[in-house]
């Protein structure tokens, strides 16, 4: 927004140096970008919030500066408008309240067209408007002056002197006062007379009914419009209007009538008009000041500091919210144009903002932490182990789309189980929300396939379940590294008891070498090879390995690790090795060893020759030195226990 001082001067009396008037404003929410010179005019350039529609004019940004200042403002005063007794140019307006909720007209007749006069051309280009002629740079004057966008039509260019707001179909040709063509996208609000399209309702009028050097009568308008649709309209164009960012906002809804006078006021003036009819006023219901009350023990408890009380009517009364007060009560009369306005939180929000945060104590913030988790608390402790495994086994975190084409999911072979589809994807590429990130590491692995080997991982959610999973990709590694990295993540987790079942449903993986992981009660996820028909379908050579695990069953069967006091006692450190069986699962020889006592504290496979093994053995006792007999009665008892259960020798 775009306010030049002197006009802002025209509404209320500066004292403060521009620069510290500058920082006030961006103190108080209407952060100043920058300072700039325009046609010789000092013009502050300001950055507008969205529930801030009032600040879109430069009345708004004057009453601002007046509660800063704690002056008053001096708006605009409009003259009392001498209306025919009868509609000598009558129009008739076909309004749907669901597109606008106020629609306020007048005809005027006997225009002179011709250029403005200076001092609203100088005016106009200070916010770097081109003026056109007396009528357009009055409407725009207007517009920048209260905030309310208005049009004004060549009457004698309205067929039939009739009016309608409605959706287009979509596919119409528009063109714009400025001569440009349109196909006006489907359900853009238009406003049409008997036989076309002459308006693009709250964005940009038509050329067909634009006003000309030889315009004669007007029809001048102001509408309240349906913001959505404005905004989803001007993005669909890729077409925005100093009218379209304020409708956007919401404008002023009781604030027409007075617009629309002064604008007449000034082209009764300028362009040597008359009125041609009354003010038709169509709206649905009244749009009123609202009154909103605030108690000052409340303003008290919710700022943290005691203001004065005539400080705080000063400040409101400097906003134009007309406060009164009884007892502690204060009640404000809200104006229509402070649609921000709606609670007592305002209320105080406003006396703060005027009364300046800086003025606070800076004081540290009380209270207690809780002590039980809150509802929708999110646990990332799991995912946060879960990545440091894997970066430890070499892998690299990839992060991809949720969103995936039809044609991936197809060339993974994966089955239409309630995919979730997107009603409106931006390309055919991102239409569907995957149900598995197996796909997208496979794209992945396809991007980086020059390298000699691959690790990827990523954690996120699947669809239409939104159950976060813990999928990962290896190319260029044996099964046995592979294998042992599952092993590692489930160990690390002290996940024990689980089983291997080789019953893969889903034909993305190899039907052989592939595995469901699972306990008594829980899935925890599959394993193994791609199916070669998938690395086919994307141009990938070479063994794929891949995993995919429920990170919320993961989470739940996690065991918490107890610590215990390291022993003050030395340990016995001996190695011991063993012929076996081929095919012999060396992690449940391992496990047999350390159930054997409670003194044995570690075991470790420290080398291998043909079937023979070497384990490395850690005795240790928390309560005193083991002797040399103790050892000896240790060693056997597991000599005999790995026996009996590889070997078959039972004595």
């Amino acid at each position: 927004m775009l306010a030049p001082i002197n006009w802002l001067k025209q509404y209320v009396e500066i004292s403060l140096p521009t620069e510290e008037l500058m920082w006030r404003l961006t103190e108080i929410g209407l952060t100043c970008e920058k300072l700039q010179k325009i046609n010789g005019e000092d013009v502050l350039d300001i950055e507008t919030t969205p529930n801030r529609p009032d600040w879109m004019s430069v009345l708004g940004i004057a009453r601002e500066i007046a509660a800063i200042e704690n002056k008053k403002i001096k708006p605009p005063k409009t003259e009392e408008i001498n209306y025919p007794k009868k509609d000598i140019l009558p129009i008739k307006l076909n309004v749907d309240f669901n597109l606008f909720e106020r629609w306020t007209a007048i005809t005027i007749a006997n225009i002179k067209i011709g250029p403005s006069p200076k001092w609203i051309q100088d005016t106009l280009k200070s916010v770097n408007l081109r003026p056109i002629n007396n009528v357009v740079d009055i409407t725009n004057f207007v517009m920048y002056e209260l905030g309310l966008p208005m049009h004004a039509f060549d009457y004698d260019e309205i067929k039939g002197k009739e009016m309608t707001v409605l959706l287009s179909k979509g596919g119409e040709e528009f063109t714009s006062v400025d001569e440009i063509s349109y196909k006006l996208p489907k359900n853009a609000m238009v406003i049409k007379d008997k036989e076309r399209i002459i308006d693009l309702a709250g964005i940009k009028g038509g050329f067909n009914s634009g006003i000309k050097n030889s315009t004669k009568n007007i029809l001048l308008h102001i509408t309240i419009n349906n913001p959505s649709i404005i905004r989803r309209t001007s993005i669909s164009l890729g077409l925005r209007s100093d009218a379209s960012a304020i409708y956007e906002r919401g404008p002023d809804k009781g604030g027409t009538i007075e617009a629309l006078k002064r604008a007449v006021n000034l082209i009764i003036k300028y362009a040597q008009g008359k009125p041609a009819s009354k003010i038709i006023d169509i709206k649905k219901t009244d749009f009123r000041p609202q009154k909103k009350e605030v108690n000052l023990d409340y303003l008290k408890q919710v700022l943290g500091i005691e203001i004065p009380k005539k400080r705080i009517l000063s400040i409101l009364e400097s906003l134009d919210l007309s406060p009164s007060i009884k007892g502690s009560k204060i009640t404000c009369k809200i104006p229509t144009r402070r649609s921000d306005i709606k609670d007592k939180e305002d209320l105080a929000e406003e006396v703060a903002r005027i009364y300046g945060y800086n003025k606070f104590p800076k004081t540290l913030p009380r209270g207690e932490l809780k002590k039980e988790k809150i509802p929708y608390l999110k646990d990332h402790s799991v995912q946060n182990t879960l990545r440091n495994i894997l970066v430890a086994c070499g892998f690299f975190e990839s992060m991809n789309y949720s969103l995936i084409s039809e044609e991936n999911l197809k060339k993974c072979l994966l089955e239409n189980k309630n995919w979730a589809r997107i009603e409106n994807p931006v390309s055919k590429d991102f239409e569907f929300l995957r149900p598995s990130i197996i796909p997208s590491l496979i794209l992945a692995t396809k991007l980086n396939q020059t390298k000699k080997k691959i690790k990827l991982f990523e954690i996120d959610k699947v669809f239409p379940s939104e159950k976060y999973k813990l999928s990962g990709i290896c190319k260029g590694i044996t099964f046995r590294k592979f294998k042992g990295i599952i092993e590692t993540i489930l160990e690390t987790l002290e996940i024990k008891d689980y089983k291997i079942i080789k019953e893969v449903k889903e034909k993305v993986w190899h039907t052989r070498r592939s595995a469901r992981i699972v306990t008594n009660k829980t899935e925890l996820g599959v394993f193994g090879e791609i199916n070669p028909k998938v690395k086919e379908n994307f141009g990938i050579e070479g063994e794929i390995w891949a995993f995919e695990l429920d990170i919320e069953n993961l989470k739940s069967l996690k065991s918490s690790k107890l610590f215990k006091d390291i022993s003050t006692y030395p340990p016995h450190i001996e190695d011991i090795t063993f012929i076996l069986p081929e095919k012999t699962e060396i992690g449940k020889v391992i496990n047999s060893i350390e159930k054997t006592s409670g003194l044995i504290e570690k075991t470790k496979l420290i080398s291998k020759f043909k079937n023979a093994w070497t384990f490395r053995i850690v005795y240790q006792s928390q309560s005193k030195t083991l002797d040399d007999k103790e050892i000896e009665k240790l060693r056997n008892k597991i000599i005999k226990n790995i026996e009996r259960i590889y070997l078959g020798r039972v004595k």
